[in-house]
């Protein structure tokens, strides 16, 4: 089982929502806030949430995490850095399956998990953020000797700037089972999420891919750490230039090893304004070295792969904004959500 980076479901506008009942051991905040994000109202679904340092609405949060980016852009380091399932499972391992899976689920995770934890020992740590584009691979023992590495990274983020968290919960059960060792990771480390150093995981992918992008593009340089060559290099500047920056420049990371990349900054030629990247489960190693250059650094992860290929927009949610938003086209969440969707 290669953990899946980025999906989760999405259904069209509803009414007010419903609680869903969490073990309280998966409580990693205090609160949980109804989930939606503004310029994506088409899906929004009454039965997503996600946990909150606060009572807060989405819309006021969003206007929060996106204005303190903005603020930031050609003047203040400040590093966004997005983890879900993938990243969670990099750092504390599998996890007990969901409890509020039926008991049979449960055993059959638990006896794939077992498989592929063999598995790993033999051929590594492998991701992908979609079919055939690797989001990290390492051998067994290079996980072990960068994990904490890695770890005290994301740990830095939190301090410096913003962990975009998958902390998100609806009917049915994706990434929680890691809410507990993420719980007694933030604690273990004294790390307090706020509203400033935490933003829901799909708040970045709003900003990449909605309306605020152009003011966040318009105008500036924009540096690219990606792995991207070729035609698909051309394809995603092309995509970037239409919100119009003032300059593009790419520094090229291996396409599976960002954990060991170094990058060289002195190839530049301008300074950026902000940057985007793309470096997988390993993308924490490279935050650190953007630090010099003073700028925002937002962990950008599928927008690339829609901008190298706008169907894709189809297989996650708040890939497409609400002008473009086409249920009909829509692959991702449950059969039964999209059948609800384009009804």
């Amino acid at each position: 089982m290669k953990p899946r980076d980025d999906s989760m479901s999405a259904m069209a506008a509803a009414p007010a929502a419903r609680e869903i009942v969490v073990p309280p051991e998966y409580r990693v905040l205090p609160a949980s806030v109804p989930f939606y994000i503004p310029g994506f109202e088409k899906q929004r679904y009454p039965q997503s949430f996600a946990f909150a340092p606060e009572a807060v609405e989405c819309d006021v949060w969003f206007e929060r995490f996106t204005g303190r980016v903005l603020q930031a852009v050609g003047s203040t380091y400040l590093p966004v850095c997005r983890m879900s399932d993938g990243e969670f499972l990099l750092l504390f391992g599998y996890q007990p399956p969901s409890v509020r899976h039926p008991l049979l689920r449960r055993w059959k995770i638990r006896l794939s998990q077992a498989r592929h934890m063999i598995r790993q020992r033999f051929v590594g740590f492998q991701a992908q953020t979609a079919p055939g584009v690797s989001s990290g691979a390492m051998s067994h023992a290079e996980r072990k000797a960068f994990t904490p590495a890695l770890s005290s990274r994301y740990l830095e983020i939190a301090r410096d700037g913003i962990l975009a968290l998958h902390l998100g919960y609806g009917t049915t059960p994706f990434q929680e089972q890691y809410f507990p060792a993420v719980r007694e990771w933030l604690k273990q480390h004294n790390v307090i999420l706020t509203l400033d150093n935490y933003a829901p995981f799909y708040f970045v992918y709003g900003l990449l891919r909605g309306p605020v992008f152009s003011d966040l593009i318009g105008g500036r340089r924009v540096l690219i750490v990606h792995s991207a060559t070729g035609p698909k290099r051309e394809t995603i500047t092309r995509s970037i230039q239409s919100a119009n920056p003032r300059g593009i420049e790419w520094l090229p990371i291996s396409p599976s090893r960002s954990f060991a990349d170094t990058l060289d900054l002195s190839r530049l030629h301008d300074k950026p304004d902000l940057c985007l990247l793309g470096g997988g489960v390993g993308k924490s190693a490279l935050f650190p070295q953007l630090r010099p250059l003073g700028i925002p650094c937002l962990d950008a992860g599928f927008s690339f792969e829609v901008w190298a290929d706008p169907d894709k927009q189809w297989d996650r949610p708040y890939m497409s904004p609400d002008p473009s938003f086409d249920p009909a086209r829509v692959g991702f969440g449950t059969a039964a959500e999209r059948r609800q969707m384009r009804s």
